[in-house]
Parts: C-alpha cells; sequence; structure tokens
C-alpha cells in the first residue's frame, strides 16, 4: 500500500512523538513488550535494526514502525512506501512544523546529511525547552527503492548524553531488508 506524506505523518510519527513526550495521557496505541537485546526484524521484513537489551519495544499497530524506549528517551524506526514526487525534504518540512506544533518555541539546532537504513538521507535536530522538559528531537530520512527509511529520536536533554552510545549503535544498525517474498523468509540486503 502505497502512502503519501501527509499519511506517513499521521500513521508513523504522531505516536512516537506523544509517547516520547506522555502527551497520551496513560493512553496508547502502541503494543508494549520487553526487549530482548538482539535485531529486531519488521513484520514486513523491510527493515532491520539493533534493539537496545532492556529497552521497552513498542510496536504501532497498522504500521511497522517499532519505538525503543528507555525512561523517556524514544528511539522510531519505520520505513514507508512513497509516491511519485515524495522528496525526503518534503517529509522533514513537514516533521518540523510538527514539532513546532507540539513545541512552538522549538528551534531547529542542526540539519544536514544523515546515512539512513544504509542509504544517503538528511536530518535535522530540533530543540524545544518545555514545558514539561528539555528536549531534543533528531529526525533522520532516506529514500530507497521507492521506500522512505525513518530514523527519530526524541529525549529530555539532560538523558541523552547517557544513551547516545546506544542510540548510535542502533543508527549504524538500522538496515534495509527485501521484505518477505512468497516463502516468508526475510533476507537482509547487502550494504
Amino acid at each position: 500500500m502505497q502512502m503519501g506524506m501527509s499519511q506517513v505523518d499521521l500513521a508513523i510519527l504522531l505516536p512516537a512523538f506523544a509517547a516520547a513526550w506522555n502527551l497520551v495521557g496513560g493512553q496508547t496505541m502502541l503494543a508494549t513488550q520487553k526487549d530482548s537485546g538482539r535485531v529486531y526484524l519488521s513484520p514486513d521484513g523491510l527493515f532491520a535494526v539493533e534493539s537496545p537489551f532492556g529497552w521497552e519495544l513498542r510496536k504501532q499497530e497498522g504500521s511497522n514502525e517499532v519505538t525503543f524506549m528507555n525512561g523517556e528517551v524514544s528511539v522510531s524506526v519505520a520505513a514507508a512506501e512513497t509516491e511519485a514526487g515524495d522528496t525526503v525534504d518534503q517529509f522533514l518540512e513537514v516533521n518540523k512544523s510538527l514539532v513546532r506544533h507540539m513545541c512552538p518555541a522549538a528551534e531547529v539546532w542542526a540539519e544536514g546529511k544523515a546515512t539512513v537504513a544504509g542509504a544517503t538521507g538528511s536530518y535535522f535536530t530540533m530543540f524545544c525547552p518545555g514545558p514539561r522538559t528539555r528536549t531534543i528531537v533528531r529526525v533522520s530520512a532516506a529514500l530507497s527503492h521507492k521506500r522512505l527509511f525513518i530514523f527519530k529520536i526524541a529525549a529530555p536533554s539532560a538523558e541523552l548524553y547517557a544513551v547516545q552510545a546506544i542510540i548510535d549503535r542502533m543508527a549504524h544498525s538500522f538496515s534495509e531488508c527485501d521484505g518477505l517474498p512468497q516463502g516468508g523468509k526475510r533476507r537482509q540486503r547487502a550494504n
């Protein structure tokens, strides 16, 4: 099923940002389970990512998005089909607007090129000064084989340093896979 940029934002981004900032008021649309510290393969076989030991794993119902949480730190990864004309820059601009909507005082700290799931893409980092806690949000995305691969984090600035090495390992491990062929076996795409 193809998804346009606005559908990607609603289906993938809002639940992860809401979870990161506890904006869902205790009600979640994510199925939770404890993480095993192994490689996580998406149910559709489109991506794999290292699952940090001890972090909570939440799957977004109705999509392949997975969110790993450690306290207030949230790392989400997903892949979505794109439509003709969709670009990474469009996706990132919409997400900057989404962050500004959720935190009107948010400001862009950095943006540039990034490697996401083995493909060249772009990222932005934004800082939100409150109201609950100072939060850093980073969204990275790349297009590969007509799919958008997304890696995003949201973390209180005071907690980010303690988990940065884990997040970096996850980002480096995030890889595109071939999907589920007829036989149902996953094959990891060579980088």
